[in-house]
């Protein structure tokens, strides 16, 4: 019965007084979640209280989020953290993705229903425009419209600092948006002389191996050092030819690309353009996730014995960075016969995949569930890592990979283990060194704009006027992160807008916006205009 109330909780609409606003649901993540969101939703809610609504936090586990928000679309309003992964520092994803009406859909990551003919118009043409000065400006005017309408509400990019040991390390290579997690930490970073082994920490276990799921964050970033891309996102968040070295923009809808010579797969067979070719054709069949990283391709084409064209049904200038840049190059001799030749799997997303075999700079060794998995770097490739082997631990919780990193039996941890861990590890722990790096990611909050009051764009406002960004900043995140007013992160530089407007930090211009608006307080109750 607990879910039952729950999902009826957020659309009571009624009011238990006529022409009273009705109260709110925040919905939050569990303390022990991520407790950066719990607490400013509880901060949100007190000032939002101040204004005349009547608010109630619910703490929900995640996946109850994700169902109640994502799935269903059942809520008013709730926190979330949109994480900054390199595929995200391309501007498709928050400027399309996230608020074009498209993708309004159950499911869908417009979940908000936020519905903007203007908008829309930017939106598109910023996936039409090849030229990156017309791209970027089309990208401005989506975050100018976005943060005037306020269908969410940015609080705050996060810094991300993730701890590790620096005398196992010459060097160390962080990314904004996925800081020792990156790709880049893996590959380029020098461990000290004489150590043969890094070992990383994470706060969960890889969930597949599978190339055609790749849902969960954890399993990309572990499969993407097994399996090579076309291209790469670098550490400036630029599209960077990788297993191509060439590739050309023939036309507004076709781009060709040509593969290195003499690659091969970790068995030891050639890796070839039929390879290539496969893999987009198999992943945009099979994969619902990668084949929406594939826009409008209709084809793909050999060319020669190393040059693939790919055929759009449309423009679309994400496709070199998002496409190219997150569609994992698979063997065919592996993948041709799967699912046909495994009993009880009936889609290629079935398959455990047990023993990966790809073309990248790691080769899998082994992987024992829920104690360690190793990868050794791959001699033969054209970017051999510097590390010779890699062990990845999955910790029970995050406190447990800090006692390991402590105890000087982790290397390094691949997750922000919060404010405070990171304080005492920064100033007690002597063998401990923090990598911090500004994240493209946002917390944000989530308007329901199907529901009253949040259609009144001038509610919306002054909910985001009454958000103490500062505040969350340097009291909740402990300084570890900068205000934020729109999608993109000043630390993305070439696609952040910093001349939108700005919202928060002012309760008292919230009042007033509520007022010139028309709704009144009565007995610190807010009530709708009078009709």
């Amino acid at each position: 019965m607990g879910g039952v109330s729950l999902a009826l909780a957020g659309c009571l609409g009624g009011s238990s007084e006529e022409g009273a606003v009705e109260p709110i649901e925040l919905i939050v993540t569990t303390e022990d979640y991520d407790p950066i969101r719990y607490e400013f939703g509880n901060l949100i809610a007190e000032n939002w209280r101040e204004l005349g609504f009547e608010v109630e936090v619910t703490p929900l586990a995640w996946n109850t989020i994700v169902s109640r928000t994502f799935d269903e679309q059942n809520f008013d309003t709730f926190t979330l953290n949109w994480a900054g992964r390199a595929a995200r520092l391309d501007p498709d994803v928050f400027c399309y993705s996230l608020h074009h009406s498209s993708q309004t859909d159950q499911g869908g990551n417009n979940m908000v229903n936020y519905e903007s003919s203007e908008y829309d118009e930017y939106a598109e043409a910023q996936r039409k425009a090849y030229d990156e000065n017309e791209r970027q400006e089309a990208v401005m005017q989506c975050q100018e419209l976005f943060a005037e309408d306020q269908p969410r509400t940015p609080i705050a990019n996060q810094t991300q600092a993730m701890p590790y040991l620096e005398a196992r390390f010459d060097d160390i290579v962080n990314m904004m948006g996925e800081g020792l997690m990156s790709f880049w930490t893996a590959v380029d970073s020098m461990p000290a002389n004489g150590v043969e082994q890094i070992s990383l920490g994470y706060p969960s276990d890889v969930n597949n191996l599978n190339p055609v799921d790749g849902t969960a964050s954890h399993d990309t970033q572990t499969m993407r050092l097994i399996y090579d891309k076309l291209v790469r996102i670098d550490q400036e968040g630029m599209a960077t030819n990788w297993l191509a070295e060439d590739v050309t923009v023939v036309d507004d809808t076709t781009i060709r690309a040509t593969i290195r010579d003499g690659h091969q797969w970790h068995d030891g067979e050639d890796l070839t353009v039929e390879d290539v070719k496969f893999s987009f054709d198999y992943l945009n069949e099979y994969s619902s996730l990668l084949s929406s990283f594939m826009g409008p391709l209709e084809s793909t084409e050999i060319i020669d014995e190393r040059t693939v064209e790919f055929t759009l049904s449309d423009s679309f200038a994400p496709f070199i960075p998002v496409g190219l840049g997150q569609v994992f190059i698979i063997p065919q001799h592996i993948w041709e016969n799967i699912p046909e030749d495994l009993d009880g799997v009936s889609e290629p997303v079935g398959w455990e995949n047990p023993e990966p075999v790809g073309s990248g700079p790691f080769e899998f060794v082994s992987w024992n569930r829920d104690e360690q998995m190793v990868l050794q770097a791959n001699q033969n490739h054209f970017h051999t890592p510097n590390i010779p082997e890699l062990i990845k631990i999955p910790g029970a919780d995050m406190q447990s990979l800090v006692r390991l990193l402590e105890d000087e039996s982790l290397d390094m941890i691949g997750w922000v283990p919060g404010p405070d861990t990171v304080n005492r590890l920064d100033s007690e722990i002597d063998h401990v060194t923090i990598s911090s790096i500004d994240s493209h990611n946002w917390y944000h909050i989530n308007y329901q704009l199907e529901r009253p009051p949040f259609d009144d764009v001038a509610v919306r406002h002054a909910l985001a006027d009454a958000i103490p960004k500062q505040d969350i900043v340097d009291i909740v995140m402990d300084g570890m992160g900068t205000v934020t007013h729109t999608f993109m992160a000043a630390v993305n530089d070439f696609w952040h807008n910093p001349d939108v407007r700005e919202f928060g930090n002012d309760l008292g211009r919230a009042q007033i916006t509520l007022e010139e608006a028309g709704y009144t307080l009565e007995n610190g109750r807010l009530y709708y205009p009078e009709e």
